[in-house]
């Protein structure tokens, strides 16, 4: 009896504040069409992103069912695609295959500018947002190095959020701006009507999550 191949890997990362519980119905999905996931639990207001970026590559590699001949993907909510960045640039996996990033502030937000610059708002933010709060800005300089991998990245452009049409200029997911989640190098990109804080759990966007890692593309209408 021939032995099947091994499944390939997707690795989940949840944005700051939130838990591997944000991405669990993503997590059933995907092994349901065939992959093995690992769902992490980070630190996320406990660290800057580079320690945040050895955290996690510790739980990649001590995880019992990760080989490094087995091919390695992430789909990442909000901050935990910054992390992403920083851990291919830094530990370079040979084994890298596709990324997809759901609602990323890869170029920062002018929300988290809001927050840290306000008088009396910086307080507080950075006091529940930690030591990445003045990573989230768009002013801040990351250390990845150039786009080179398959990159398909999802924006939302709903929000519940009352402050962001005061804040955010053109589309947005009530955080983060379509035009911020953009990055040179990537490889696609689509804008679905879903809000930054919910959108992994949104039908449309664990479809085209699936399709980027099934074909390298979304499916555009």
């Amino acid at each position: 009896m021939t032995e099947k191949p091994p499944k390939d890997i997707v690795v989940l990362l949840h944005g700051i504040l939130r838990s591997k519980t944000d991405m669990l119905l993503l997590e059933n999905f995907l092994e349901k069409n065939g992959y093995e996931t690992i769902n992490i639990l980070y630190p996320s207001r406990e660290k800057s992103l580079e320690d945040l970026t050895d955290f996690v590559a510790e739980k990649i590699e001590n995880h019992p069912g990760y080989s490094p001949k087995r091919p390695l993907n992430f789909v990442t909510h909000s901050m935990g695609g910054l992390i992403t960045r920083y851990f291919i640039a830094t530990h370079k996996p040979e084994n890298l295959d596709k990324v997809v990033m759901l609602g990323p502030p890869n170029t920062g937000s002018e929300f988290a500018d809001f927050l840290d610059d306000n008088e009396w708002l910086g307080p507080i933010f950075r006091s529940i947002f930690g030591p990445a709060s003045g990573q989230l800005k768009t002013g801040y300089k990351h250390i990845d190095d150039d786009i080179t991998y398959p990159l398909g990245i999802i924006a939302g452009s709903a929000s519940v959020n009352p402050l962001a049409p005061w804040i955010l200029d053109g589309q947005h997911d009530g955080i983060v701006p379509v035009e911020r989640t953009k990055i040179d190098g990537m490889s696609d990109h689509i804008v679905l009507p879903a809000t930054h804080s919910f959108m992994m759990f949104n039908p449309k966007v664990m479809e085209q999550t699936l399709h980027f890692l099934q074909n390298g593309k979304f499916k555009h209408a």
